[in-house]
């Protein structure tokens, strides 16, 4: 591709598994997001996103490609790339484009060449350079014990112990500064205030609020749960949920915690959440000491959300709101602010980024340039959102969303559930056998087959009532 030298930097900033509604959150006067919600009332920020797919590698490596899991090959936690393709991320299309790129964080992105060999970077810090440094302060960081249980896990048919980070909280006894995103954060703001010849493109990705929930003392300080209200879901599965979910890994994850675990584990998400809010405003400050808030595009979001005991589920893995659900937020100097309802996909940040940095830069994919709505001040155009599941580790249980908002359509391979968000938000009443409901029901139905099937979807029979063959 020609080269396109844009004058505007880009910091894209992402959490991992921040649940969507901790965005404008206060819990007795104290904000969860400050910094996300001031760059949220001065940016285009959207209601309602949804992630490709509601696990790690999946969903980064879609965000990163503009490409569905189907397409990437990485429907898997598959970091040592066993199934995956030589897709092109963004940090590529910017570096071919003259680009000066930065990596710092967790680098969940499976390709193949690796991210890491895909270009020259300006800057790479990850999992491996943390883990160096921590080795070399003598911390032992690797997941305690307590903060582990197993789970009889779906593995191509064969159900396999598998281990989980679960709800149990400890507490970081480390110096602050040596928490492994405030120490990714010191890096981002290192490199910030570094001399730069030309416009950059800096990636920072943050690990909390993923479990294992190891949470600084004063940030768990900062929030008093009684007065919090919680979902009326909390430990409760669905009456009416397909017989899948019952062995599925989210809802044995949740089965021995109480409700006392419960109150504990959202504090502890909270506390992670607000502790790496407060590396975005660090970043935020960086970037105005640097005198460049006008000249940088940041954009933010998280991988998927967390389910925190809602349905009786621990972790993501489903389809639910509380898993699929994403904060979305473009900081675009000279473009009008905005606060939109969508909904929206995953898919369709980097072409919007590209389109917003680098012109009509045509590329294979799944999603749409948000950029011409945008600068209309308009709402993204009404059309059908879709995520999938295939299994942890291995492939196993599987799970197809259809968001037709505010309908909601999802499918596990045989039996469907079917919400109406605007009247259920909490997704407690399935209301697949509402004689009205019938003809749209079918046709989102018909939507997410025709959906698999340009995809090549080879994983679900799209034949209800079915088992997946």
């Amino acid at each position: 591709m020609d080269k396109v030298m844009s004058n505007k930097n880009l910091i894209f900033f992402m959490t991992d598994q921040q649940r969507a509604d901790s965005s404008g959150l206060a819990i007795n006067n104290i904000k969860i997001t400050p910094s996300w919600d001031f760059l949220s009332d001065n940016s285009i920020s959207y209601n309602i996103a949804y992630d490709s797919c509601p696990l790690c590698v999946p969903s980064r490596t879609s965000l990163a490609t503009g490409l569905n899991p189907l397409h990437t090959g990485m429907l898997l936690n598959d970091l040592p790339g066993k199934y995956a393709k030589d897709n092109i991320p963004i940090h590529e299309m910017l570096f071919d484009a003259g680009y000066e790129v930065a990596h710092i964080g967790v680098d969940h992105i499976s390709l193949m060449p690796k991210l890491k060999d895909r270009i020259s970077y300006s800057c790479w810090v990850d999992d491996e350079s943390y883990a160096e440094y921590a080795s070399g302060k003598g911390y032992d960081i690797h997941r305690s014990e307590d903060q582990c249980d197993y789970v009889m896990e779906n593995c191509e048919g064969t159900y396999i112990r598998r281990p989980y980070s679960n709800a149990v909280v400890s507490i970081w006894d480390k110096p602050l500064h040596d928490f492994k995103d405030v120490w990714f954060a010191d890096k981002a703001i290192e490199y910030i205030k570094s001399e730069h010849r030309k416009p950059f493109a800096l990636f920072v990705c943050l690990w909390a609020p993923h479990p294992p929930l190891t949470v600084p003392q004063s940030y768990l300080d900062m929030f008093d749960m009684d007065g919090f209200s919680f979902p009326p879901n909390i430990g409760v599965p669905n009456k009416d949920e397909p017989a899948s979910y019952e062995k599925g890994s989210p809802r044995q994850l949740a089965e021995n915690v109480s409700a006392d675990g419960w109150k504990d584990a959202w504090k502890a998400h909270f506390a992670l959440t607000r502790l790496s809010d407060d590396q975005l405003g660090r970043i935020l400050n960086a970037v105005e000491e640097a005198g460049i808030m006008n000249d940088t595009a940041i954009v933010c979001t998280t991988d998927h959300g967390e389910q925190l005991g809602q349905h009786g589920m621990y972790q993501k893995m489903e389809m639910y709101e509380s898993a699929v659900r994403v904060p979305a937020i473009f900081h675009f100097p000279e473009i009008p602010i905005g606060r939109y309802n969508g909904p929206i996909s995953h898919l369709d940040f980097v072409p919007t980024i590209v389109d917003y940095l680098l012109g009509k830069v045509e590329y294979p994919f799944d999603g749409i340039s948000l950029l011409p709505f945008m600068e209309k001040s308009e709402e993204p155009p009404a059309r059908d959102i879709f995520s999938i599941y295939n299994g942890n580790h291995q492939y196993g249980d599987t799970r197809r969303m259809v968001v037709r908002y505010p309908y909601k359509l999802i499918y596990d391979g045989r039996d469907i559930e079917f919400f109406d968000l605007s009247s259920d938000p909490f997704e407690l009443d399935n209301l697949r056998s509402a004689e009205s409901l019938q003809p749209l029901i079918d046709d989102m139905f018909t939507s997410l087959a025709g959906w698999g099937k340009r995809c090549g979807d080879a994983f679900v029979s799209y034949r209800r009532g079915e088992p997946n063959e």
